[in-house]
């Protein structure tokens, strides 16, 4: 799924993309991405440690890399754009991604 990349332009020519692996590589915009949904360990626990580590470390840290390593349950949170939790839980934090972008992608195309 991280080789996908859909874009929906509206009539007044706004462009929405998921930012994949394939979006970052086309180089499309120069403009901040707004986060659309966020990726989570089910457990409250590792869920608020998992947001605080992230909220003191930069994404290019060795602590937040060891966050996406953890073996647990992991949600997909799209309540950034207005669509709920996804209620299918995930045994690793990668299938939750590609169950996140597709979710997305359903979303803004209204698939």
């Amino acid at each position: 799924m991280q080789n996908e990349c859909t874009l929906v332009i509206d009539e007044a020519g706004n462009c929405k993309m998921v930012l994949t692996e394939a979006a970052k590589r086309l180089n499309l915009t120069d403009s901040p991405p707004a986060r659309a949904s966020f990726v989570l360990p089910e457990n409250v626990y590792l869920r608020l440690a998992f947001q605080v580590i992230r909220k003191l470390v930069s994404d290019e840290s060795a602590l937040a890399a060891w966050t996406r390593t953890w073996q647990c349950l992991w949600r997909v949170d799209m309540r950034p754009v207005g669509a709920g939790i996804l209620v299918q839980r995930f045994s690793n934090r990668l299938a939750a991604i590609d169950a996140e972008v597709e979710a997305l992608n359903n979303f803004f195309i209204g698939a």
